[in-house]
């Protein structure tokens, strides 16, 4: 005879917080639906109802993120929201696809040295006292956004290379207020960084998908660096500033001591293996052939996915396939929901109702008239949004189909609104929650919610100002030069 072990089954088990959690957004969509279909039609209150119960399910969290992806979903399928084609449509989409090669990407680079390599020959170059290990740390990750397509990727890799650094600091007679320095600068500098590269950031990517398929306007990869590389450059010297001022470490003694172990660090290690010569080489041509788009005409997502391929193929690759599909494909699932939610948002007409709302009508001719002012008071709005909605994925889901919504009810190209609203729904660092980097950096203990504050808040006013004036300046400069 056989023994048939009972299978192991478990409860899950709900605690208050859950309840509060959940019953919250049920009652926003009981009230929503019930009061806003009448009036507006299902299909619109359905959405509507959908979407914010949905955002509310994200902020509380009862669930885990991709649960809630699943549950959004058939919620919109079941309350026949939109048809299944449109519901779905944000899993097609080249933005999914690139998310989730760029996480495989990052998957392969994290299986090498490649990262300490880099941050290592920086801060020496740049020298080890505080303020030149910072300067060093926001070089190091402009240079990652080009090959490390996930921002908290890049600040999980180089966290521990920083935290060690401010121990070594402290330990060499430089002030405790280093540390809050340098992990601050690791959690602002990889969103600041990363807004100059198309895939450097999931915020990036629903801008500029929802871009395309709202507007007659191909964002590509070159467009979009040549948008908001002086973005992000001017911001590299305005966080230093900042954070040098805001939490200013003492140096008692000078960096040479320093430096020679830095480089005694840097030469333990091993040669360039084979592996991190094939992945350089790998992560060169799919930059190169991001870089050249308006020549061969491939979408962005089409040289990540061949990047993926070379890293595994068997004899040209350094990492197997079953390595890289270790990734969070929790991730991905969030993507592909975003996208779909905009598309769900905008063909519903869910977003202009919400905009009327949201945006009176006194106001409007203000927000959208081609001013700095406009521009400033669009950032404001965004980041005062952004207080409450800490996913910066949900949150520019939520404002940019209101925003082409309400240009396309004045009559306006609401392209650099879009631009302007998706720039600084990634800029947002008052809060501990508004980014990846800031949460993973805080759970160190180096930190509290003050110093996020201290130096975040004239931060977000730099990035601002700065993103104001490009979008009032250089990017009409731009459309006037591509249209010659």
């Amino acid at each position: 005879m056989i023994a048939i072990g009972k299978p192991d089954l478990v409860i899950n088990k709900i605690n208050k917080k859950q309840v509060v959690g959940l019953l919250i957004p049920l009652a926003c969509f009981a009230v929503l639906y019930y009061f806003t279909t009448p009036v507006i039609g299902r299909e619109m209150g359905a959405a509507l109802s959908v979407i914010i119960a949905g955002v509310l399910l994200w902020v509380l969290e009862p669930l885990p993120l991709s649960m809630t992806c699943f549950l959004i979903i058939f919620s919109l399928m079941a309350t026949g929201t939109a048809s299944t084609e449109i519901v779905l449509s944000g899993f097609s989409a080249g933005s999914t696809f690139l998310v989730l090669a760029g996480l495989m990407m990052a998957k392969a680079i994290s299986h090498t040295t490649l990262g300490k390599r880099v941050a290592y020959f920086t801060i020496i170059k740049f020298g080890a006292s505080p303020g030149g290990s910072l300067l060093a740390l926001l070089v190091t990750l402009q240079l990652m956004a080009f090959f490390v397509p996930t921002t908290a990727v890049k600040a999980t890799m180089l966290l521990p290379i920083i935290y060690t650094l401010g121990q070594y600091f402290v330990q060499s007679g430089i002030d405790q207020r280093v540390h809050k320095m340098l992990l601050l600068g690791l959690a602002y500098g990889t969103h600041i960084t990363a807004l100059a590269v198309l895939p450097g950031a999931i915020g990036n990517v629903i801008t500029a998908e929802l871009i395309s398929a709202n507007l007659d306007y191909e964002m590509s990869y070159t467009r979009w660096l040549a948008f908001f590389a002086p973005v992000s450059i001017a911001l590299i010297p305005c966080t230093w500033f900042i954070l040098t001022r805001a939490f200013p470490a003492r140096d008692s003694h000078g960096p040479g001591e320093r430096l020679q172990h830095l480089k005694k660090e840097l030469q333990s290690f091993e040669p360039l293996t084979s592996a991190e010569k094939r992945l350089i080489a790998i992560l060169f041509l799919t930059v190169a052939l991001w870089m050249t788009d308006f020549i061969h005409g491939w979408p962005t997502f089409i040289p990540a996915i061949l990047g993926v391929i070379l890293m595994a193929l068997p004899g040209a690759g350094f990492i197997a396939w079953n390595k890289l599909l270790d990734i969070s494909w929790g991730n991905v699932l969030m993507i592909g929901t975003n996208l779909s939610m905009g598309l769900v948002f905008i063909s519903t007409g869910a977003a202009g109702y919400l905009a009327s709302i949201l945006f009176p009508d006194e106001i409007l001719p203000l927000l959208f008239s081609f001013s700095l002012i406009a521009f400033i008071l669009m950032g404001l709005m965004v980041h005062f949004y952004h207080l409450f909605i800490g996913n910066v994925a949900t949150l520019i889901i939520i404002m940019i189909p209101m925003v082409l919504e309400l240009g396309s009810r004045l009559g306006i190209d609401p392209l650099y609104w879009v631009l302007v609203t998706g720039a600084s729904g990634l800029l947002g660092f008052i809060l501990v929650i508004q980014t990846m980097p800031g949460v993973i950096v805080y759970s160190t203990g180096k930190l509290t919610a003050l110093d996020f504050m201290k130096a975040g808040i004239p931060l977000t006013a730099a990035t601002i100002i700065v993103v104001a004036v490009a979008a009032r300046y250089w990017w009409p400069f731009l459309q006037a030069l591509w249209s010659l």
